[in-house]
C-alpha cells in the first residue's frame, strides 16, 4: 500500500497504480489502512482528476467515491463540469453519488434532461446511457423513489407461488382460488390478495407475464416480447401512480454465472428502449424485478417480482443466526405435522435456535404452554426478541436441553436437529441422548415432531431404544437428505 501511494504521489504509471490501489481499499480494512498512509490528505488523488489522462481521471475518481472523502464533492463537481471524454463522466456521477453533494442537485437534474433529450449518435450511446443510469442512481439515492402503491388486491391476477415440492400439495388445498400444482409451486388465479397474504407455505409470488410462450435469450427479443405482453398491464392496473416504474432484472436458472451480469445489463438496457422511459432500470432503487427464467434451450419464461406488495407474514422475524431455518420451511413442517399435532398441547423445542420453529407452531392453532431451550445464550436472546414482536406467550432458556428438567411433562416435542461440530462419534451421541431424554420428558403417547437429515440415526434409536413408534416420515428437501419424522411415545 505504501508503495503504491507512493508511486502516485511521484507521478509514477499513475494508472497502472491508481487500478492497483482500487484493488487495495475494497474492503474496509483496506480504506483504513490508506488513511493511515496519506495521513488522511487525499489532495494527491484529487489532484489526479486533472491529469491528462482520461483513465487516471476516472480511476482517481473511483477511489474518491470508494473513500467518500468529503472534501472531494466540489473537486469532483468541478471536474465532472468540465470532462469531455464520455466515459469518465458517469465515475464522477457515482463517485459523489457516495458524498453530500445536495448543493448540486438541481444541476444534476438539468444534465439528466439534457441527456434524455439528446439524439446520441450511435458511437455515444452507451457512455450517455451510463451516465443516465449513473445520475438517476444518484438523484434516488439522495431523493429517494416516488413508490408506487399497491391496489390489486382484489383484481385477478394469475401468479406462480413457488414453495418445496413437499409443500405443494398443502399449499394448494389452502388456496381457495383456480390453480394447479406445477414444478416450482402452484399456479393460481388470485382474486383476492388478502387471502394470500396471509398464507405461510409460498416463498415468492411471481406474476406471470403472457408473451404466448417461452422467448430466445436474446435481449432485444426478449424486450419486444415483454413490450408486446401484458407487463405493462400488470404493473398499471395494480398500482396508483404513473410511470416510470423502476426495475431491475433478475435471472434464474441454466445461465452462467459469468454471462448473467452482462446479459441481465443489455436485456435492462434494452427493455427501457422499448418502454420508452415507462420503465427505468435502477440496480440498488426499484419496485419490480424482472425475472427471467432461463431453461437448458436457452429459452425464457419472463415474470414479475413486486416489491410494492408488503409481505408481512415472518415480520416477527428480525433477528436470526447462520443455522436458522427459513420461516416458510418451518412453517411447512407444521403444515405437514398438522394431523399429529394436539389442540391446547404443551410444547417444548429443545434446539429451538432463534425461535423460528416454535412460533410457527404457534401460529398453527392453540397451545397451552410454550418452552425454547438452547444452549446458545445468543440464540436465545434473539429469539426472545423475535417473540416479542408477534406478542406470543413463550417461556425461553439459556441451557443444556440434557440438563434441563420440568415439573410437568410435555405432550409435543418439536425441533429442527442441530448440526454437530464434530465427527459421526459426536452425532451418534446427540441423538442416542435425544431419544433418552425426549423420552423422559413427554406425557403418554406425547410426540415429537423431528426435522433431521439423519434419517440413519433417527431409525438406528428408533430400533434400539424402542421407546418411540413412527407415524411418518416425508422427505422434505431431497438433494441434502433433510426428512421430516412424526414420532409417537410407546
Amino acid at each position: 500500500m505504501r508503495e503504491v501511494y507512493g508511486n502516485i504521489c511521484s507521478g509514477t504509471n499513475l494508472r497502472a497504480n491508481l487500478i492497483e490501489l482500487k484493488k487495495m481499499i475494497k474492503d474496509k480494512a483496506g480504506q483504513e489502512q490508506l488513511r493511515k498512509v496519506c495521513g488522511g490528505n487525499y489532495d494527491v488523488i484529487m489532484k489526479c482528476l486533472a491529469d491528462d489522462d482520461p483513465k487516471v481521471r476516472k480511476n482517481a475518481a473511483s477511489v474518491l467515491g470508494t473513500l467518500a472523502v468529503p472534501e472531494a464533492v466540489d473537486v469532483l463537481m468541478d471536474a465532472y463540469e468540465a470532462e469531455e471524454t464520455l466515459f469518465v463522466r458517469p465515475e464522477y456521477v457515482t463517485a459523489m453519488a457516495a458524498l453530500d453533494c445536495s448543493e448540486y442537485l438541481a444541476q444534476f437534474y438539468r444534465r439528466l434532461d439534457e441527456l434524455q433529450s439528446y439524439d446520441a449518435p450511435e458511437n455515444e450511446r452507451k457512455h450517455i446511457q451510463a451516465e443516465i443510469s449513473a445520475l438517476r442512481e444518484l438523484l434516488l439515492r439522495k431523493e429517494g423513489m416516488k413508490k408506487h402503491a399497491f391496489c390489486g388486491h382484489l383484481r385477478p391476477n394469475t401468479v406462480i407461488l413457488t414453495t418445496l415440492p413437499a409443500f405443494r400439495d398443502a399449499l394448494t388445498a389452502e388456496l381457495p382460488f383456480q390453480k394447479k400444482p406445477v414444478g416450482g409451486g402452484v399456479r393460481a388465479t388470485i382474486t383476492d390478495m388478502n387471502l394470500v397474504l396471509t398464507n405461510r407455505l409460498w416463498q415468492e409470488m411471481l406474476f406471470c407475464v403472457d408473451c404466448g410462450g417461452s422467448v430466445p435469450a436474446v435481449p432485444e427479443q426478449v424486450a419486444r416480447s415483454l413490450k408486446d405482453s401484458n407487463l405493462a398491464a400488470i404493473l398499471t392496473e395494480n398500482h396508483r401512480g404513473e410511470a416510470p416504474f423502476y426495475f431491475r432484472v433478475g435471472i434464474a436458472r441454466a445461465m452462467p454465472r459469468e454471462e448473467q451480469s452482462e446479459f441481465a445489463r443489455r436485456t435492462a438496457k434494452a427493455i427501457e428502449e422499448a418502454f420508452e422511459g415507462a420503465l427505468l432500470n435502477s440496480v440498488s432503487h426499484y419496485e419490480v424485478e424482472i425475472c427471467l427464467v432461463v431453461n437448458r434451450e436457452k429459452q425464457i419464461l419472463p415474470f414479475l417480482k413486486l416489491y410494492t406488495l408488503p409481505d408481512h407474514r415472518f415480520r416477527y422475524r428480525k433477528y436470526h443466526v447462520a443455522a436458522s431455518l427459513r420461516p416458510t420451511t418451518a412453517a411447512g413442517i407444521v403444515a405437514l405435522a398438522k394431523p399429529y399435532l394436539a389442540e391446547y398441547a404443551q410444547v417444548l423445542d429443545p434446539f429451538c435456535g432463534v425461535g423460528t420453529l416454535l412460533l410457527e407452531r404457534r401460529f398453527a392453532g392453540p397451545v397451552r404452554s410454550t418452552y425454547g431451550i438452547d444452549i446458545f445464550g445468543d440464540a436465545v436472546q434473539k429469539a426472545r426478541a423475535n417473540t416479542k414482536l408477534t406478542g406470543m406467550p413463550v417461556n425461553y432458556i439459556n441451557r443444556d436441553f440434557f440438563d434441563f428438567t420440568h415439573e410437568y411433562f410435555f405432550d409435543e416435542i418439536i425441533t429442527d436437529m442441530p448440526t454437530v461440530a464434530g465427527g459421526r462419534e459426536e452425532t451418534d451421541a446427540l441423538y442416542r441422548r435425544f431419544f433418552e431424554r425426549s423420552w423422559e420428558l413427554l406425557a403418554e403417547k406425547g410426540r415429537v415432531i423431528c426435522y433431521s437429515g439423519e434419517m440413519g440415526l433417527v431409525k438406528k434409536y428408533l430400533r434400539i431404544t424402542g421407546k418411540f413408534r413412527l407415524l411418518r416420515e416425508i422427505c422434505v428437501l431431497e438433494k441434502s437428505g433433510m426428512y421430516l419424522f412424526i414420532l409417537e411415545k410407546k
